[in-house]
């Protein structure tokens, strides 16, 4: 008998320490919340217009940097656009004629207003020069407006010609194309190609109500991942208000930091429910008592 309590102690304490290693070590146990780490981000790179494809600067898996240069659809027609609008935006032949127009008649007013003053010219004639200026400044304005609707047009075209050329929006990895050169882009089917963002990488958990209590945005919690020794200090990004009827778990996000890429998308992650630590604690607890 003596001997029998001995074993069931042994045993005990055990199971208690092989519970404690794995979970420090971060291996999966029974209980532990399992996922699959996803991008950050997915962003399926579509062209705001149609056109055919003349250039394709990126392989499937090649790293792209936010504001890089993808893919180029045909430009030819909007460059030369481009080019007489801004031939249109700095012709000022016209604005410098009305400004000397607007400067010959005010000095001619000037010099009239000054002759009536000794009463050498007539109020007709005063009038008429008020006239003559009053149209010329009408007409510097007129120009004007004529070159800042010209410098618009300008930037619309130019602003149409930046989208025949699709950037990146981030910094991340190209995982798919779509489109080769030569093909067309329709409105109806706009994705040339898919971008990831990987670092951080994202994972989402389905919790028991139990163990959400203590969980909250910004908090810090380790994952274990698939293939990575440490566990890695992951931060929660959201705690849904909303419960699935069904399961009875509240969805967990996470953001696991991922220098280098090191981690791939779609590895397995875990981390522990509070009743795998609870279950730790009594074990322990229990084996101090044996």
């Amino acid at each position: 008998m003596h001997r029998l309590l001995k074993t069931i102690r042994q045993s005990r304490t055990l199971a208690a320490v092989t519970l404690g290693l794995a979970l420090a070590s971060g291996r999966c146990l029974a209980d532990d919340i399992q996922s699959f780490t996803e991008p950050y981000r997915t962003i399926n790179l579509a062209a705001a217009e149609s056109g055919i494809v003349i250039g394709l600067n990126v392989e499937e898996g090649d790293s792209v940097e936010k504001d890089q240069p993808l893919a180029d659809l045909n430009q030819a027609v909007l460059k030369a656009g481009v080019e007489i609008a801004r031939s249109h935006r700095d012709a000022v032949s016209g604005l410098k004629s009305a400004e000397s127009e607007l400067k010959l008649r005010s000095e001619r007013l000037r010099k009239l207003q000054e002759l009536r003053q000794n009463e050498n010219s007539s109020e007709e004639e005063v009038n008429r020069a008020l006239l003559e200026f009053e149209v010329a400044e009408a007409r510097v304005l007129q120009v004007q407006e004529q070159l800042e609707i010209k410098r618009l047009e300008y930037e619309r075209i130019r602003l149409q010609l930046a989208l025949r050329t699709l950037t990146s929006p981030i910094d991340g990895v190209v995982t798919e194309l779509y489109r080769d050169i030569g093909e067309f882009v329709s409105p109806a089917d706009p994705v040339v190609l898919t971008i990831v963002q990987l670092n951080p990488l994202r994972a989402t958990f389905s919790v028991p109500i139990a163990d959400v209590k203590s969980l909250r945005k910004g908090q810090t919690v380790p994952v274990k991942v698939d293939g990575v020794a440490k566990p890695v200090n992951a931060q929660v990004e959201l705690v849904s208000p909303v419960i699935n009827a069904e399961s009875q778990t509240v969805r967990v996000k996470v953001e696991l930091p991922n220098p280098g890429n090191k981690i791939r998308s779609g590895a397995k992650c875990f981390f522990a429910s509070d009743s795998v630590k609870e279950k730790l604690a009594e074990g322990l607890r229990s084996g101090a008592r044996q």
